[in-house]
């Protein structure tokens, strides 16, 4: 891939290359992103890609990141309803993060699951991400939570 990632976190690479659906206005259909995402650790690249985010995912997964970098503690979660790529943060102690990313682009026929740990320094650029991404596409047509 020849562009900067939208967002990066400890191997995990993603791209967003745009809607779905761009002339749709409606919730379900408006906010699916098309992804392409990588993963990459000692020995291993797995990749998936396709319609597997929705730009309200990047929004629950912003705003649960705030709350770790606000509080220290806390978790957030990178998921949709697709199973092609799910990050999972939980915080730690002493600023410690854990990370899980699972991954597959054949969800009926293998999965890919890679353990990460990192420091509360890496959260803000995370925020940062998820705020840019959502700048480009932001949620249409929000539903009331």
């Amino acid at each position: 891939m020849d562009t900067e990632p939208d967002l990066t976190f400890c191997g995990l690479s993603l791209w967003v290359q745009g809607r779905e659906f761009p002339a749709a206005s409606d919730y379900w259909d408006g906010n699916w992103l098309v992804i392409r995402a990588e993963m990459k650790a000692s020995g291993a690249l797995v990749e998936c890609g396709g319609p597997i985010l929705m730009t309200g995912d990047v929004e629950r997964f912003r705003n649960g990141v705030v709350g770790m970098v606000t509080t220290l503690s806390g978790e957030a979660a990178l998921e949709g309803f697709e199973p092609g790529i799910r990050l999972a943060l939980r915080m730690r102690g002493r600023g410690h993060v854990e990370g899980v990313v699972d991954i597959t682009p054949d969800h009926l026929n293998q999965q890919h699951r890679f353990n990460v740990e990192a420091d509360q320094s890496f959260l803000p650029a995370l925020v940062s991400s998820c705020d840019a991404i959502l700048d480009r596409f932001p949620v249409t047509n929000a539903l009331a939570q």
